[in-house]
């Protein structure tokens, strides 16, 4: 009888014995992977700063107006974000099948924000645009800031006829 209790003691301690190496291999094994594991690419501080800005061009095919995304970095934007967005989109599109509506050689001359509403004075050549594109392609751009509800442009420090009002977004 104290044989059999032995064996049983024996017995049950040599199980014991081979779940903890086991698991104790286990372990190991999963350490080695866990150390295995790097990074594929570190992030930059460069790619840390980079933001989104949208930028409305025309379809070429269907005339209307959609976005281009387009990544920059966001120091960029410190100074003078409106001005920089703005000189974005007067140089035109990077995306194949989109048109610039703003006419070439349209300068800004200036750019001022006050009270939701931001202030463009461009030069005479945004007059040599047809339609209505080159005025919402600024609008929508420059509403895609949270804080620009419209947008009022003049002509050489001037308001001329179809810029009067303050243009609002449209959809």
């Amino acid at each position: 009888m104290k044989k059999k209790i032995i064996i049983t003691v024996i017995f049950i301690i040599a199980i014991i014995i081979l779940i903890i190496c086991s698991i104790s291999t286990e372990v190991e094994n999963n350490v080695e992977n866990i150390a295995e594991i790097e990074p594929e690419e570190e992030i930059t501080e460069d790619v840390l700063r980079q933001t989104d800005v949208t930028l409305f061009f025309v379809d070429s095919t269907s005339g209307i107006l959609v976005k281009e995304i387009r990544k920059i970095d966001s120091k960029e934007l410190i100074d003078s974000p409106y001005r920089y967005v703005l000189d974005l989109l007067i140089k035109g599109p990077e995306s194949e099948g989109l048109s610039n509506p703003i006419p070439e050689g349209t300068k800004i001359n200036s750019v001022q924000f006050e009270k939701g509403t931001l202030k463009i004075d461009l030069s005479e050549e945004f007059l040599n645009s047809s339609g209505t594109n080159s005025i919402y392609s600024l609008v929508n751009t420059l509403t895609e800031f949270t804080e620009v509800n419209g947008v009022k442009i003049t002509i050489n420090g001037e308001t001329k006829e179809g810029l009067k009002d303050t243009f609002v977004k449209k959809e």
